[in-house]
């Protein structure tokens, strides 16, 4: 039977429909300073804590409930007759109900940034105790540990013997223990924040689900997204379709490409593999460049924008059919275009709280976890191995393309020149097969090759790649080095007049 509940929480919304409820069942209220001013100051009688404690809060609040008195009323196992005597012994009352929420580490700490002296003021003590305890002794105990948890006891309640039943009381329970590992995970995770994930020999990941996602990566396979407990999501969808398992990683592939480049950039995404991306005088421009890079496999893609789209640009993109816009922001004159196409779906986020540090994937009955490819190095830490040196603009085509190549799915190359791809080829099981692919579409749409440069995410174990591309009029290549043999493609590349850069680092991505 529920005699007695004690309340204190940070957030108080429902708060008042519960704490009638129990008035109105003549259950006596126990709770905590903020919370007892403010039922209090709603008409609801509820007995200070202070008076079952004997003892005022300390310490500017951090010791209130940390008592005997308070731990023995949630511990005391009813069926126990030793508990009962030292209850009584020390002038204890059995507590009930328990209806905690705590302090918001999470939104006050770690999405506004706080420095660790003023964060440690939102990591909660009693709260988390109390929980723990009532869950503990949920055969004796009800506990309340979110404010979704409310609505499920009033609806549930008995209120002829004034209980709730044994199975719920189980399940209420689990979710403390839930959500207090969670709680005390995100403190963790802030407390490491600046030490490398992978370094430690257990990680903590909590998921918290989004949504339900249209279907994973076929109709057949259901999917959800979900994202780490305690991340700050800066994520706005203005309309569309429910997105899909596929959109997400497409969005994902996009959104990391242009915000490698500070001038206005455009990319077009299909299966996580680049079909088009240029650079431009404006967004327009770029969405414009980047369609001619195949201007047959953009239908139904993924673009994206690393800057704010304006009307002109949106009257574009509502021609052909398109899966979904991802920009940091849109005018309002973007948004009321975009409205003639209400399936294509527009999305705006910032860079930073997409841009995950860590790749994890399931393998083998086990979890993959690596560091994200951000390597990144300038042009001059690479080494030009050849006779001939790149021009300038070459250069800037050789930056271009390997900044590019790491997106590609393996074995990749990337022809390009100092503004836009020119062809692609991605996933092929040999390097050659790829480079042929590359050319291929260079050829079916027409684009010039002048001043055009090949990136290749791995090393050419032979020179057919480096033929292949000075027979077809590109100037210079950029790709690791590292395969046995090199010299021999060096002078491969020598006797056919083009200048080859070699990198060191490798970007394979499966």
């Amino acid at each position: 039977m529920i005699k007695r509940a004690l309340i204190s929480v940070w957030n108080k919304d429902g708060l008042l429909d519960l704490a009638n409820f129990l008035n109105k069942n003549g259950i006596e209220i126990i709770s905590t300073g903020g919370t007892h001013k403010y039922l209090n100051d709603n008409n609801i009688p509820v007995t200070e804590i202070s008076e079952i404690t004997g003892m005022d809060s300390v310490m500017n609040g951090r010791v209130k409930t940390l008592n005997p008195k308070i731990f023995g009323g949630i511990l005391a196992d009813r069926d126990n007759n030793n508990h009962l005597d030292d209850l009584n012994k020390i002038n204890g009352k059995t507590i009930d109900l328990i209806v905690v929420n705590l302090y918001p580490f999470v939104d006050e700490a770690v999405k506004k940034k706080l420095p660790m002296k003023k964060a440690i003021e939102y990591i909660d003590i009693g709260g988390p105790s109390m929980l723990r305890a009532a869950a503990k002794n949920y055969h004796s105990v009800c506990v309340l540990s979110d404010i979704s948890d409310y609505l499920e006891f009033i609806n549930e309640f008995d209120q002829e013997n004034k209980t709730i039943n044994l199975g719920l009381r189980k399940v209420l329970a689990s979710r403390v223990f839930f959500r207090t590992s969670q709680y005390d995970s995100n403190i963790y995770s802030y407390f490491n924040k600046d030490e490398n994930f992978l370094k430690s020999d257990t990680q903590f990941l909590y998921l918290e689900k989004v949504q339900d996602l249209r279907y994973g990566e076929n109709p057949h396979q259901k999917a959800s997204f979900c994202v780490s407990s305690g991340a700050n999501l800066n994520w706005l969808k203005y309309q569309g379709k429910k997105l899909s398992y596929n959109n997400y990683l497409d969005i994902g592939s996009g959104y990391d490409i242009v915000n490698n480049f500070k001038e206005p950039s455009c990319s077009i995404i299909k299966h996580s593999n680049p079909c088009g991306f240029a650079l431009g005088e404006d967004l327009l421009d770029a969405y414009k460049r980047a369609v001619s890079c195949d201007p047959v496999s953009y239908f139904g893609g993924i673009i994206s924008f690393n800057g704010k789209v304006e009307e002109v640009l949106a009257k574009k993109l509502v021609e052909p059919f398109l899966e979904c816009v991802i920009a940091p922001d849109y005018s309002k004159e973007a948004l009321e275009v975009f409205k003639q196409k209400d399936n294509l779906r527009v999305i705006s986020s910032d860079y930073e709280s997409l841009n995950n540090k860590y790749d994890i994937r399931t393998a083998s009955g086990g979890y993959l976890l690596q560091e994200k490819d951000f390597f990144s190095k300038d042009f001059s830490d690479y080494k030009i191995v050849t006779k001939k040196k790149p021009s300038r603009s070459e250069i800037s085509g050789l930056v271009l393309g390997w900044k590019l190549v790491r997106f590609v799915k393996s074995n990749a190359i990337v022809i390009a020149n100092s503004k836009q791809i020119l062809g692609v080829g991605a996933g092929q099981m040999s390097r050659i097969d790829s480079a042929e692919i590359a050319i291929r579409k260079i050829k079916q749409f027409s684009l010039n090759l002048d001043k055009s440069i090949m990136a290749s995410d791995a090393f050419f174990p032979f020179s057919d790649c480096i033929e292949l591309a000075a027979k077809n009029g590109v100037k210079s290549i950029i790709q690791p080095g590292g395969s046995i043999n090199d010299q021999e493609n060096i002078n491969v590349a020598d006797d056919l007049g083009i200048s080859m850069v070699f990198t060191s680092s490798r970007h394979f991505y499966h």
